[in-house]
């Protein structure tokens, strides 16, 4: 059996628009990137769809394994207790979600962090207004 990957990609979620926005998007271009991939986007607060909601989104999709992955810069209570929590993780922050009645394995992935491609991109905007 091949395994069919997806992505869960995870932001925080605003009263605004533009953080839902943002979020998505990220989501779409790694979907459109990757297109044997199955990516959903979930919301921690103020924006839908929510985490549970998104993980419902891989219903039909027949996936195998999901990376769950914060779309935030650094770790904060969400990154560290919220999700975990959510998600039903371990220590290791291995778990598994239930999709159409089945166990399907998920894993965390760090916050986006102080990456050099982060780096790359704040110089950018710097440059942009300079």
């Amino acid at each position: 059996m091949t395994e069919k990957l997806g992505i869960l990609a995870i932001g925080h979620g605003s009263k605004l628009p533009y953080n839902k926005e943002v979020v998505t998007q990220i989501a779409d271009h790694i979907a459109q990137k990757h297109s044997n991939i199955i990516v959903r986007a979930g919301f921690m607060e103020n924006s839908e769809p929510t985490l549970e909601k998104a993980i419902e989104g891989f219903s039909g999709t027949g996936v195998t394994k999901v990376a769950a992955v914060p779309v935030f810069l650094a770790s904060g209570v969400h990154i560290t207790k919220d999700i975990p929590k959510i998600l039903k993780l371990d220590q290791k922050g291995c778990g598994n979600l239930t999709i159409d009645g089945k166990p399907v394995p998920v894993c965390y992935a760090r916050p986006l962090g102080a990456d050099e491609q982060i780096a790359d991109l704040v110089f950018k905007r710097a440059q942009e207004v300079l």
